[in-house]
């Protein structure tokens, strides 16, 4: 696709996204009128709260300082609204003209200068407001009746919307004209109000630091090609750090380039650019999109060097860190270029956790302190006026409790509300803080004739924490699932088994918002991982963590009432995974000198540090760098080092064998150097080729090579189906020297005693194998590779990719002893005793009854005079045939 059709799309398409700006426009406008209606409430109860004269901190100048021409600024969006809501009846079209709104109202947008001018004096006095507590909890008040969550969005944030709305107008009408055909007759009136809202920001110099951040978020998202989500500028205001880092994730390692951001974290691939023309090449996009992350639900967790685990791949980490994705409970691994780069990251990434939560932290703190005062106040209030008594309802008489219509009441005639909604809304609080609870726990506050009680007067009442918080969650949340008339909570079936009483994890987010108790679903998640984590609610099987997906999950004090609760036993929760092992055991006889290797700490962990070269135990795997997990059956990981060596030290004196399990992978590539002496190693089988030996102390050895190993590549090229000769043709395809000298020299370390056995048995025809015959057999087949030997011709190498055998799998857990004392086990994954023999033997009796048969048939056959001929000749072809599928049948058997 050239500039020119990229540039030009279809009318249809520019109109439907010219409609998605109109309504972006509309639908952010009444989101900010109402914030400014509830700064002019918020205005209003300060004036009130200052004319009392009860703080000296919080006068009339205070409130001017802070709050400044908001009324006015409120009058004019309210008639802007009115004016864009009017052009879009009934709903937002491409042919509506919004251009008029912001012409008519550009001489009264000037009130902003005022605003703008006056931001930071005001941000000045709201940092020494907070100071003071008296004054910290007036504001609180203020904010809850007015019905907003201060540790959500602080007041701070709140006094900064206007200058972000004001900056925000020349992107909208930006993007407007872009969307925007020339022949529209909006184009004109769009294209002045877009210089008049400019000129507008440029004439404050607060509105004009705050446009030239987002014009560079904006410009830096348009070189993103396939962005995803909402845009930069709707959630972020400044670029923290950016640089290129290494990904680890799902076993790839990928170069990327991050983008930190105060609140969100992005990651893009660097496009290839290759288009000629100097213009394009500045306007097409320099990054692909491939992921975003809300710091909110990040967490950060650092790598020590040299760390290999199961969210690395198995890969050595190096100047690294994890990031854990909360929301999705995914893991990656980031490494940086040195150890003053990761540093520098880590800072940049705790800098804007600590900016971002300090604030909302001792907001929640102020928050919980300074409800619980309103609450007592209130109690000792109520109490004195006649308001809790005992009440009955239903042949039920409930003690110490009021009315939630007569408490709304009660709150205006008091003066502690201006309105019904604002009594709502300090009912709320105190509910969700624990001060006071619906008598039966069934419902949230309402202004209606239900009944309420202070928890002072039922003991229920506890000092306020974090974890007191998630649990009265849980307990109303609890209550009111058990009360609906369509249940959430049902039983379920799921892999032919019923469970009882049980939640899908996706359906309590979908309710949690569709009930108004979390506003997105990631708030939501982090509830349910919160529940889970402080023991009300648990997955079914214990395999998961609480996500966004179809899992099934159960709350314990439903398994309480049927008798089978689970929360005290012991589960697989109680262990926590320090290590995923892929091991193989080595048997190691000890000689004069020692067991022929030495051993480091490093990470706390023990790795062979030296192997004697040549050495039985090197040609059996045992290479430097290798963990060390097990000697004789004893764990000696995350052990101290100095047990390790004692340990070892015992084992000699007893001069006793030693089996060792040491760490290696899967597969691993082998580069073996080409040499006039060969490559030290032999083959036998096909389908994969199996190392039948290796000679000791040949470059095979050197490099890493062992017996047994399956070869799966030759210089790249699959060959694990290709038969015996063809590999031995793409491993000699690229040599210079085809014909190893004194191969008579070498001494062989075979794959197994018998393979050692039956080859000292038969000298003769494993001399003739290495002899002209076998080359013979290659040049057979070598015309079929002059390309790759034209490919690898320059190479000094043949690369081996191998699969190891005989590995052992398991994972290493880490739990408290009842002493307190950190334990470590090694939970393996083996195959029954007896499988493959079972096997066998089933096979071979299958073989035995084949024989069985073929011997009747031939007996049959040899008695068959008696019949007439027609009969034994259509006898005779139905055995032979019979018996020849019946022999190659047994011959598979016994292979």
């Amino acid at each position: 696709m050239n500039l020119l059709t990229m540039t030009e799309e279809s009318p249809e398409k520019q109109l439907r996204l010219r409609v998605c700006v109109l309504s972006e426009l509309l639908h952010t406008e009444r989101d900010y009128v109402q914030t400014l209606e509830f700064l002019s409430v918020f205005l209003h109860r300060l004036e009130q709260y200052a004319a009392t004269r009860i703080d000296k901190n919080i006068t009339e100048e205070t409130v001017k300082v802070l709050f400044c021409n908001i009324e006015e600024i409120l009058a004019l969006h309210r008639d802007f609204l009115s004016m864009v809501e009017g052009l879009m009846l009934p709903e937002p079209n491409a042919m509506h003209e919004v251009g008029r709104c912001f012409l008519h109202f550009r001489s009264v947008f000037q009130i902003y200068d005022e605003y703008c001018g006056n931001h930071e004096k005001a941000q000045r006095l709201l940092l020494e407001l907070n100071k003071i507590r008296s004054v910290r909890t007036c504001l609180l008040n203020c904010m809850l009746l007015g019905g907003r969550k201060n540790t959500e969005v602080p007041l701070e944030g709140y006094l900064v919307a206007p200058i972000q709305r004001i900056c925000k107008y020349p992107l909208l009408l930006r993007e407007l004209l872009k969307r925007t055909p020339k022949k529209h007759s909006d184009f004109p009136q769009a294209q002045e109000s877009l210089q008049v809202m400019k000129a507008v920001c440029s004439n404050i110099n607060e509105a004009k630091r705050q446009m030239e951040k987002m014009e560079i978020l904006e410009e830096w998202q348009s070189h993103i090609e396939g962005w995803e989500g909402s845009n930069i500028t709707d959630t972020c205001t400044e670029m923290l750090m950016h640089g290129v880092l290494l990904k680890i994730s799902a076993g790839n390692i990928q170069e990327r380039i991050f983008f930190l951001f105060d609140k969100l974290l992005v990651y893009c691939k660097k496009k290839n650019r290759r288009l000629k023309n100097s213009k394009t090449a500045l306007e097409a996009p320099r990054f692909l999109f491939r992921g975003r992350i809300n710091t909110e639900v990040m967490e950060v967790e650092n790598v020590d060097d040299g760390t290999a685990d199961y969210h690395s791949s198995g890969n050595i980490v190096n100047n690294g860190w994890k990031i854990h994705n909360t929301a999705k409970n995914k893991w990656f691994v980031c490494m940086a270029k040195s150890p003053e780069e990761k540093q520098e990251w880590l800072e940049a990434v705790m800098k804007e956790r600590e900016r971002r939560k300090s604030l909302r932290l001792g907001m929640e703190q102020d928050t919980w302190v300074m409800v619980s005062e309103k609450g007592e106040k209130l109690y000792q209030l109520m109490s004195r006026g006649n308001l809790i008594k005992d009440r009955k309802r239903k042949l039920t008489t409930f003690p110490k409790c009021f009315l939630g219509s007569e408490f709304v009441s009660w709150l205006m005639d008091m003066g502690e509300t201006g309105n019904p909604e604002e009594g709502v809304h300090l009912g709320q609080a105190l509910l969700e803080n624990g001060i006071i609870h619906h008598v039966t726990d069934k419902h949230q506050f309402k202004p209606e004739p239900v009944l309420y009680r202070f928890r002072y007067d039922d003991g229920t009442y506890h000092p306020r924490s974090d974890m007191h918080d998630v649990i009265s969650k849980g307990v109303r949340l609890f209550c009111r699932l058990h009360s609906l008339f369509t249940p959430v909570i049902r039983d379920k079936d799921y892999h032919l088994r019923t469970y009882k009483s049980v939640v899908m994890a996706n359906k309590l987010i979908d309710w949690l918002i569709a009930q108004g108790d979390c506003r997105s679903r990631e708030e939501a998640l982090i509830l349910g991982v919160e529940l889970c984590d402080n023991g009300f609610m648990h997955h079914v099987l214990e395999k998961s963590e609480f996500k966004d997906e179809p899992l099934l999950f159960r709350f314990f004090a439903d398994e309480e009432m049927e008798g089978s609760n689970t929360k005290h036993k012991p589960v697989k929760h109680d262990l926590k995974i320090v290590e995923n092992v892929i091991s193989k055991s080595l048997l190691i006889r000890p000689t004069d000198g020692g067991y022929g290797f030495t051993l480091e700490e490093r990470n706390r962990v023990p790795i062979i540090k030296w192997g004697r070269r040549g050495s039985p135990l090197k040609m059996a795997g045992l290479e430097t760098g290798k963990k060390l997990f097990a000697i004789n059956g004893d764990l000696v990981f995350l052990r101290p080092f100095s047990e390790v060596e004692i340990l070892l030290q015992r084992c000699f004196h007893s001069r006793g064998p030693l089996r060792v399990l040491v760490s290696t992978k899967p597969r691993e590539t082998v580069k073996i150097p080409d040499s006039a002496d060969g490559l030290g190693f032999q083959i036998r089988g096909f389908g994969p080729s199996v190392v039948h030996a290796v000679g000791r102390g040949t470059v095979a050895a050197v490099a890493g090579l062992h017996p047994g190993q399956c070869i799966i590549k030759v210089n790249g090229i699959n060959v694990s189906k290709e038969s015996h000769a063809s590999v031995i043709a793409h491993v000699t395809a690229c040599r210079k020297y085809r014909r190893p000298t004194q191969q008579e020299a070498i001494k062989w370390v075979y794959n197994n005693s018998e393979s050692a056995q039956e080859e000292n048995q038969k000298p003769d025809q494993r001399a003739e194998e290495s002899g002209e015959g076998f080359q013979c057999k290659v040049e057979e087949v070598m015309d079929k590779f002059n390309t790759i030997a034209i490919i690898d011709g320059k190479k000094d190498h043949v690369s081996l990719t191998v699969d190891n055998v005989q590995l052992e799998y398991g994972v290493m857990y880490e739990y408290d002893s009842t002493a307190g004392i950190k334990c470590h086990v090694l939970e393996k994954m083996v195959e029954p005793k007896g499988f493959f023999s079972l096997t066998a033997k089933i096979l071979e009796a299958l073989a035995r009854n084949d024989d069985t048969l073929v011997q009747m048939c031939a007996r049959l056959s040899s008695s068959c005079d008696i019949l007439p001929e027609d009969l034994q000749i259509r006898f005779s072809s139905m055995c032979s045939e019979r018996v020849e599928h019946i022999a190659r049948r047994s011959t598979n058997y016994r292979k």
